[in-house]
């Protein structure tokens, strides 16, 4: 956040210090067509499946923690929504208060890895499994298409409407690891990892409020809600397993790769033997299974949220 606001008091010293060279040789009269457009803000993301899968797995625990804490310690946590982002807009007014934007704003980057390990205590002994979840979520920079409508509420006071349609790409990557020592002290790495695109044109609207400084400048404070989803993605997964006998010494391994489309559904744990969410990448969609499958669905990502931005206006010609 330092970072952020250190951007926008430069903004602050660049607008005065334009103002103080170019203000004494404008004239008021003076008509002008093009806006240039500078803007840096945060927001957050609804996320969608990738974060209700997570919550899904450590819910799925909580039971153990209850009456068992000394079987589950750590937690899978969520990937954290929040953002700070920049965007640059090139502006063309038309005439009558209506504006028409095209902007680029800068990439998206979320980011989690937390772990979990569970001990299973039975009959033939202690089971112990470390669960390792790094998951990622990047989103390329999207491209907008704004109509603005604005409105003079103060000789030095602006208030803005807009909506929009932008144009989303986005990527999706996960891995899970599980180290397990079983019962007779061999020792199993499973790892499952994921891989996946997609991309979705979604609808965005907003408000915002300018401040004159002259007929050149402005200082901008924006909000903006974006209703996007990306709902289908496709790409790879792999998975491999190393089995290693009670002295460390390697006995067999399976390695596995495959493409289609990401699925989110409801299965079943088999370690815990309890119901969750899941994502799988799958050629077909996934009707039967050993995991009992049901309420099955392409998997989404949910861009919905809201972003305050600040910003400055340039008037070009």
């Amino acid at each position: 956040m330092k970072r952020w606001w250190m951007r926008f008091f430069t903004y602050i010293i660049i607008l005065f210090l334009s103002w103080s060279l170019a203000g004494a040789n404008e004239k008021k009269s003076r008509a002008h067509s093009f806006n240039l457009i500078i803007r840096e803000g945060f927001g957050s993301i609804g996320v969608g499946d990738m974060n209700t899968t997570l919550k899904s797995i450590n819910s799925m625990f909580d039971w153990v923690r209850s009456y068992h804490p000394e079987m589950c310690v750590g937690e899978i946590t969520e990937i954290p929504a929040s953002y700070v982002d920049w965007e640059v807009e090139l502006q063309w007014a038309i005439g009558s208060g209506f504006i028409i934007g095209v902007a680029v704003s800068g990439p998206l980057h979320f980011h989690d890895r937390s772990f979990l390990t569970y001990t299973i205590v039975g009959y033939a002994g202690t089971q112990t499994e470390n669960r390792t979840y790094d998951s990622k979520i990047n989103v390329s920079m999207p491209i907008k298409l704004n109509l603005y409508r604005s409105f003079s509420i103060h000789p030095k006071l602006n208030l803005s409407i807009n909506g929009g349609l932008g144009y989303y790409q986005a990527r999706l990557m996960q891995s899970f690891t599980n180290e397990m020592r079983l019962p007779l002290d061999s020792h199993v790495i499973e790892i499952i990892d994921f891989d996946v695109s997609g991309r979705r044109i979604g609808a965005h609207c907003g408000a915002g409020l300018e401040y004159k400084f002259n007929d050149r400048f402005f200082l901008l404070v924006e909000g903006q809600f974006n209703f996007s989803r990306v709902k289908h993605f496709s790409g790879t997964s792999s998975s491999s397993r190393r089995v290693f006998d009670e002295q460390g010494n390697f006995y067999g391994s399976y390695d596995g790769s495959f493409e289609g489309i990401l699925y989110h559904y409801i299965g079943e744990d088999f370690s815990v033997g309890l119901a969750r969410e899941k994502l799988l990448v799958s050629e077909f969609p996934l009707e039967i299974g050993v995991d009992l499958p049901y309420d099955i669905r392409e998997a989404f990502l949910d861009l919905r949220g809201f972003a305050l931005r600040f910003g400055l206006k340039i008037r070009l010609f």
